[in-house]
Protein backbone atom coordinates (compact mmCIF):
# COMPACT_ATOMS: atom_id res chain seq x y z
CA UNK A 1 0.00 0.00 0.00
CA UNK A 2 2.86 2.39 1.04
CA UNK A 3 4.10 1.61 -2.75
CA UNK A 4 0.82 2.19 -4.31
CA UNK A 5 0.96 5.84 -2.52
CA UNK A 6 4.30 6.91 -3.10
CA UNK A 7 3.55 5.89 -7.02
CA UNK A 8 0.34 7.99 -7.16
CA UNK A 9 1.78 10.81 -5.25
CA UNK A 10 4.47 11.00 -7.71
CA UNK A 11 1.70 10.34 -10.59
CA UNK A 12 0.07 13.62 -9.42
CA UNK A 13 3.21 15.53 -8.70
CA UNK A 14 4.16 14.65 -12.74
CA UNK A 15 0.97 16.08 -13.93
CA UNK A 16 0.72 18.96 -11.57
CA UNK A 17 4.08 19.94 -12.78
CA UNK A 18 2.86 19.59 -16.53
CA UNK A 19 -0.44 21.64 -15.97
CA UNK A 20 1.50 24.49 -14.49
CA UNK A 21 3.56 24.11 -17.62
CA UNK A 22 1.27 24.34 -19.76
CA UNK A 23 -0.13 27.31 -17.72
CA UNK A 24 3.00 29.11 -18.05
CA UNK A 25 3.08 28.53 -21.37
CA UNK A 26 -0.22 29.92 -22.20
CA UNK A 27 0.43 32.74 -20.58
CA UNK A 28 3.58 33.45 -22.71
CA UNK A 29 1.72 33.02 -25.73
CA UNK A 30 -1.50 34.85 -25.28
CA UNK A 31 -0.27 37.87 -23.61
CA UNK A 32 2.20 39.35 -26.31
CA UNK A 33 -0.44 38.56 -28.58
CA UNK A 34 -2.83 40.76 -26.66
CA UNK A 35 -0.37 43.55 -26.66
CA UNK A 36 0.38 43.33 -30.24
CA UNK A 37 -3.81 43.52 -30.83
CA UNK A 38 -3.34 46.66 -28.42
CA UNK A 39 -0.20 47.89 -30.44
CA UNK A 40 -1.71 47.08 -33.48
CA UNK A 41 -5.56 48.61 -32.91
CA UNK A 42 -3.54 51.84 -31.14
CA UNK A 43 -0.96 52.22 -34.65
CA UNK A 44 -4.59 51.96 -36.87
CA UNK A 45 -6.07 54.70 -34.55
CA UNK A 46 -3.00 56.83 -35.23
CA UNK A 47 -2.44 56.25 -38.61
CA UNK A 48 -6.50 56.76 -39.25
CA UNK A 49 -6.60 60.38 -37.46
CA UNK A 50 -2.96 61.50 -39.19
CA UNK A 51 -5.05 60.39 -42.53
CA UNK A 52 -7.82 62.43 -42.21
CA UNK A 53 -5.63 65.39 -40.48
CA UNK A 54 -3.66 65.24 -43.71
CA UNK A 55 -6.68 65.75 -46.16
CA UNK A 56 -7.95 68.96 -44.04
CA UNK A 57 -4.56 70.31 -44.13
CA UNK A 58 -4.80 69.90 -48.11
CA UNK A 59 -7.53 71.55 -48.14
CA UNK A 60 -9.38 68.48 -49.47
CA UNK A 61 -12.21 69.21 -46.63
CA UNK A 62 -14.76 66.59 -48.14
CA UNK A 63 -12.96 63.38 -47.97
CA UNK A 64 -11.47 64.99 -44.57
CA UNK A 65 -14.87 64.81 -42.93
CA UNK A 66 -15.60 61.21 -43.97
CA UNK A 67 -12.23 60.00 -42.49
CA UNK A 68 -12.86 61.75 -39.49
CA UNK A 69 -16.13 60.12 -39.43
CA UNK A 70 -14.55 57.13 -39.71
CA UNK A 71 -12.69 57.60 -37.22
CA UNK A 72 -14.77 58.17 -34.76
CA UNK A 73 -17.13 55.23 -35.53
CA UNK A 74 -14.13 52.40 -35.50
CA UNK A 75 -12.57 54.19 -32.13
CA UNK A 76 -15.15 55.62 -29.88
CA UNK A 77 -12.84 55.40 -26.89
CA UNK A 78 -10.15 56.95 -28.40
CA UNK A 79 -8.88 60.18 -26.51
CA UNK A 80 -8.79 61.97 -29.90
CA UNK A 81 -12.85 61.66 -30.61
CA UNK A 82 -13.41 65.38 -29.29
CA UNK A 83 -10.82 66.57 -31.62
CA UNK A 84 -12.09 64.68 -34.60
CA UNK A 85 -15.82 65.79 -33.21
CA UNK A 86 -14.87 69.22 -33.92
CA UNK A 87 -12.40 68.30 -36.88
CA UNK A 88 -15.51 67.74 -38.67
CA UNK A 89 -17.05 70.55 -37.76
CA UNK A 90 -14.44 72.87 -38.90
CA UNK A 91 -14.24 70.93 -41.93
CA UNK A 92 -17.65 71.76 -42.72
CA UNK A 93 -17.21 75.68 -41.86
CA UNK A 94 -13.84 75.50 -44.35
CA UNK A 95 -15.86 74.06 -47.34
CA UNK A 96 -18.44 76.99 -46.50
CA UNK A 97 -21.50 74.23 -46.02
CA UNK A 98 -22.70 76.81 -43.47
CA UNK A 99 -26.09 75.18 -42.49
CA UNK A 100 -24.02 72.14 -41.80
CA UNK A 101 -21.16 73.57 -39.94
CA UNK A 102 -23.92 75.42 -37.56
CA UNK A 103 -24.97 71.89 -36.42
CA UNK A 104 -21.90 70.00 -36.34
CA UNK A 105 -20.31 72.90 -34.34
CA UNK A 106 -23.61 73.21 -31.88
CA UNK A 107 -23.43 68.95 -31.66
CA UNK A 108 -19.81 69.22 -30.52
CA UNK A 109 -20.71 72.64 -27.75
CA UNK A 110 -23.26 69.86 -26.48
CA UNK A 111 -21.37 67.53 -26.21
CA UNK A 112 -18.36 68.68 -24.63
CA UNK A 113 -19.88 71.75 -23.01
CA UNK A 114 -16.17 72.06 -20.85
CA UNK A 115 -14.20 71.53 -24.11
CA UNK A 116 -11.05 73.77 -24.35
CA UNK A 117 -12.56 73.81 -27.58
CA UNK A 118 -15.58 74.82 -26.76
CA UNK A 119 -15.11 78.65 -27.14
CA UNK A 120 -13.11 77.89 -30.75
CA UNK A 121 -17.03 76.29 -32.16
CA UNK A 122 -18.62 78.52 -30.39
CA UNK A 123 -17.26 81.57 -32.58
CA UNK A 124 -16.99 79.45 -36.01
CA UNK A 125 -20.47 78.83 -35.28
CA UNK A 126 -21.86 82.36 -35.48
CA UNK A 127 -19.06 83.10 -38.55
CA UNK A 128 -21.41 80.22 -39.76
CA UNK A 129 -24.53 82.38 -39.01
CA UNK A 130 -23.60 85.32 -40.51
CA UNK A 131 -22.80 83.92 -43.53
CA UNK A 132 -26.38 82.36 -43.40
CA UNK A 133 -27.37 86.09 -43.10
CA UNK A 134 -28.72 84.58 -39.54
CA UNK A 135 -28.29 87.77 -37.61
CA UNK A 136 -29.85 87.39 -34.44
CA UNK A 137 -28.58 83.73 -34.16
CA UNK A 138 -25.07 85.06 -34.48
CA UNK A 139 -25.56 88.25 -32.07
CA UNK A 140 -26.67 85.52 -29.09
CA UNK A 141 -23.75 83.52 -30.09
CA UNK A 142 -21.49 85.93 -29.86
CA UNK A 143 -22.69 87.39 -27.06
CA UNK A 144 -22.28 83.92 -24.80
CA UNK A 145 -18.90 83.87 -25.98
CA UNK A 146 -18.36 87.47 -24.66
CA UNK A 147 -20.10 86.76 -21.36
CA UNK A 148 -18.43 83.80 -20.68
CA UNK A 149 -15.03 85.97 -21.11
CA UNK A 150 -12.71 83.98 -23.41
CA UNK A 151 -9.08 85.15 -22.83
CA UNK A 152 -8.78 84.01 -26.47
CA UNK A 153 -12.42 84.79 -28.11
CA UNK A 154 -13.62 87.14 -26.43
CA UNK A 155 -12.16 90.29 -28.46
CA UNK A 156 -12.56 88.56 -31.70
CA UNK A 157 -16.84 88.37 -30.57
CA UNK A 158 -16.71 91.86 -30.07
CA UNK A 159 -15.38 92.56 -33.27
CA UNK A 160 -17.88 90.20 -35.25
CA UNK A 161 -20.31 91.26 -33.00
CA UNK A 162 -19.94 94.97 -34.58
CA UNK A 163 -19.66 93.56 -38.16
CA UNK A 164 -22.98 91.55 -37.43
CA UNK A 165 -24.61 95.10 -36.86
CA UNK A 166 -23.08 96.66 -39.57
CA UNK A 167 -24.70 94.04 -41.95
CA UNK A 168 -28.21 94.75 -40.18
CA UNK A 169 -27.81 98.48 -40.75
CA UNK A 170 -27.49 99.56 -37.39
CA UNK A 171 -24.34 101.78 -37.67
CA UNK A 172 -24.66 103.22 -33.69
CA UNK A 173 -24.46 100.06 -31.75
CA UNK A 174 -21.89 98.86 -33.80
CA UNK A 175 -19.53 101.78 -33.18
CA UNK A 176 -20.38 101.64 -29.56
CA UNK A 177 -19.88 97.96 -29.85
CA UNK A 178 -16.39 98.70 -31.27
CA UNK A 179 -15.60 100.74 -28.82
CA UNK A 180 -15.28 97.90 -26.26
CA UNK A 181 -12.50 95.95 -27.83
CA UNK A 182 -9.55 96.75 -25.36
CA UNK A 183 -6.66 99.10 -26.45
CA UNK A 184 -4.08 96.72 -25.88
CA UNK A 185 -5.94 93.64 -28.18
CA UNK A 186 -4.44 93.22 -31.90
CA UNK A 187 -8.48 94.08 -32.84
CA UNK A 188 -8.50 97.45 -31.28
CA UNK A 189 -6.72 99.13 -33.93
CA UNK A 190 -8.96 97.48 -37.25
CA UNK A 191 -11.92 98.49 -34.99
CA UNK A 192 -11.03 102.22 -34.33
CA UNK A 193 -10.45 102.53 -38.30
CA UNK A 194 -13.90 101.45 -39.08
CA UNK A 195 -15.94 103.10 -36.27
CA UNK A 196 -14.20 106.40 -37.58
CA UNK A 197 -15.27 105.37 -41.32
CA UNK A 198 -18.63 104.61 -39.77
CA UNK A 199 -18.61 108.74 -38.56
CA UNK A 200 -18.58 109.38 -41.96
CA UNK A 201 -21.67 107.63 -43.05
CA UNK A 202 -23.62 110.93 -42.86
CA UNK A 203 -21.42 112.52 -45.80
CA UNK A 204 -21.95 109.63 -48.10
CA UNK A 205 -23.95 111.58 -51.11
CA UNK A 206 -27.20 110.53 -50.97
CA UNK A 207 -30.55 110.96 -53.42
CA UNK A 208 -33.99 112.05 -52.13
CA UNK A 209 -36.68 110.00 -52.54
CA UNK A 210 -38.93 112.99 -53.06
CA UNK A 211 -37.15 114.70 -55.03
CA UNK A 212 -37.02 111.47 -57.71
CA UNK A 213 -40.76 111.14 -56.93
CA UNK A 214 -41.42 114.48 -58.09
CA UNK A 215 -39.27 115.11 -61.48
CA UNK A 216 -41.01 111.80 -62.21
CA UNK A 217 -43.97 113.16 -62.01
CA UNK A 218 -43.07 116.07 -63.97
CA UNK A 219 -41.09 114.19 -66.72
CA UNK A 220 -41.14 110.62 -66.94
CA UNK A 221 -37.87 109.42 -66.80
CA UNK A 222 -36.35 112.53 -64.73
CA UNK A 223 -36.24 110.58 -61.57
CA UNK A 224 -33.94 107.49 -62.88
CA UNK A 225 -31.89 110.09 -64.74
CA UNK A 226 -31.69 111.47 -61.05
CA UNK A 227 -30.54 108.39 -59.29
CA UNK A 228 -27.85 107.68 -62.10
CA UNK A 229 -30.44 104.85 -63.96
CA UNK A 230 -29.85 106.22 -67.17
CA UNK A 231 -31.19 103.34 -69.46
CA UNK A 232 -34.63 103.25 -67.48
CA UNK A 233 -34.56 106.87 -67.55
CA UNK A 234 -35.03 106.26 -71.70
CA UNK A 235 -37.37 103.27 -71.52
CA UNK A 236 -39.76 105.41 -68.83
CA UNK A 237 -39.63 108.51 -71.33
CA UNK A 238 -40.27 106.48 -74.18
CA UNK A 239 -42.29 104.55 -72.97
CA UNK A 240 -44.96 107.47 -71.58
CA UNK A 241 -44.06 109.15 -74.13
CA UNK A 242 -45.19 106.80 -76.83
CA UNK A 243 -48.63 106.37 -75.10
CA UNK A 244 -49.39 109.49 -74.66
CA UNK A 245 -48.93 110.67 -78.24
CA UNK A 246 -51.21 107.39 -78.86
CA UNK A 247 -53.51 108.77 -77.06
CA UNK A 248 -53.56 112.27 -78.27
CA UNK A 249 -53.63 110.84 -81.88
CA UNK A 250 -57.01 108.71 -80.73
CA UNK A 251 -58.90 111.65 -79.24
CA UNK A 252 -57.86 113.81 -82.12
CA UNK A 253 -59.02 111.25 -84.78
CA UNK A 254 -62.91 111.10 -82.92
CA UNK A 255 -61.95 107.36 -81.51
CA UNK A 256 -62.61 108.50 -77.63
CA UNK A 257 -63.29 104.48 -77.02
CA UNK A 258 -59.53 103.58 -77.99
CA UNK A 259 -58.09 106.87 -76.82
CA UNK A 260 -59.76 106.00 -73.59
CA UNK A 261 -58.52 102.74 -73.16
CA UNK A 262 -54.68 103.98 -74.26
CA UNK A 263 -54.98 106.87 -71.65
CA UNK A 264 -55.93 103.94 -69.03
CA UNK A 265 -53.26 102.04 -69.85
CA UNK A 266 -51.04 105.29 -69.83
CA UNK A 267 -52.25 106.27 -66.23
CA UNK A 268 -50.47 102.84 -65.11
CA UNK A 269 -46.83 103.45 -66.95
CA UNK A 270 -47.02 106.98 -65.69
CA UNK A 271 -47.74 106.02 -61.54
CA UNK A 272 -45.10 103.08 -61.77
CA UNK A 273 -42.89 105.67 -63.23
CA UNK A 274 -43.06 107.68 -60.27
CA UNK A 275 -43.11 104.67 -57.75
CA UNK A 276 -39.66 103.20 -59.69
CA UNK A 277 -37.93 106.87 -59.42
CA UNK A 278 -38.65 106.80 -56.13
CA UNK A 279 -37.94 103.26 -55.22
CA UNK A 280 -34.70 103.74 -57.49
CA UNK A 281 -33.69 106.87 -54.62
CA UNK A 282 -34.12 104.37 -52.03
CA UNK A 283 -31.20 101.47 -53.91
CA UNK A 284 -29.08 104.47 -54.48
CA UNK A 285 -29.15 105.41 -50.76
CA UNK A 286 -28.64 101.56 -49.74
CA UNK A 287 -25.69 100.74 -52.08
CA UNK A 288 -23.86 103.78 -51.10
CA UNK A 289 -23.51 102.40 -48.13
CA UNK A 290 -22.64 99.33 -49.08
CA UNK A 291 -20.04 99.97 -51.22
CA UNK A 292 -18.91 102.68 -48.47
CA UNK A 293 -18.54 99.74 -45.77
CA UNK A 294 -17.18 97.46 -47.94
CA UNK A 295 -14.30 100.23 -48.87
CA UNK A 296 -13.82 100.06 -45.22
CA UNK A 297 -13.75 96.23 -44.62
CA UNK A 298 -11.09 95.71 -47.73
CA UNK A 299 -8.92 98.82 -47.02
CA UNK A 300 -9.19 97.26 -43.24
CA UNK A 301 -9.23 93.72 -43.83
CA UNK A 302 -8.80 91.01 -40.78
CA UNK A 303 -9.34 87.33 -41.12
CA UNK A 304 -9.52 84.82 -38.65
CA UNK A 305 -7.48 81.48 -39.30
CA UNK A 306 -7.13 78.17 -37.33
CA UNK A 307 -4.36 75.93 -37.99
CA UNK A 308 -5.31 72.06 -37.31
CA UNK A 309 -1.80 71.48 -37.48
CA UNK A 310 -1.17 73.49 -34.74
CA UNK A 311 -4.06 74.08 -33.37
CA UNK A 312 -3.52 77.56 -33.11
CA UNK A 313 -5.33 80.81 -34.11
CA UNK A 314 -4.34 83.31 -35.80
CA UNK A 315 -5.27 86.83 -36.42
CA UNK A 316 -4.44 88.16 -40.04
CA UNK A 317 -4.51 92.17 -40.46
CA UNK A 318 -4.01 94.41 -43.49
CA UNK A 319 -4.18 97.75 -44.23
CA UNK A 320 -4.40 99.52 -47.53
CA UNK A 321 -3.63 102.75 -47.86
Amino acid sequence: MRHGYIFMKLFSDKYQSLIVCLIFSAVLFFIPSAVRAVEGQGNASTRQFSFAEALLTEGDYYRAITEFKRFVFFFPQDALVEKSTFRIAESYYKAKRWAEAVEAFSAFSTKYPQSLMTANALYFKGLAEKELKRYQDALLTFQEIIRAKSKDYADKAIYQTALVLIEMGEWQRSMQTFSLIPQGSPLSSSAHIISSGLERMDDIPQKSPAIAGTLASILPGAGHFYTERYRDALVAFLLNGAFIWGAVELFQHDNPVAGGIVTFFEIGWYVGNIYSAVNSAHQYNRRAKEEFIQRLKVMNAISFSHDPRTSANQIIFSLRF
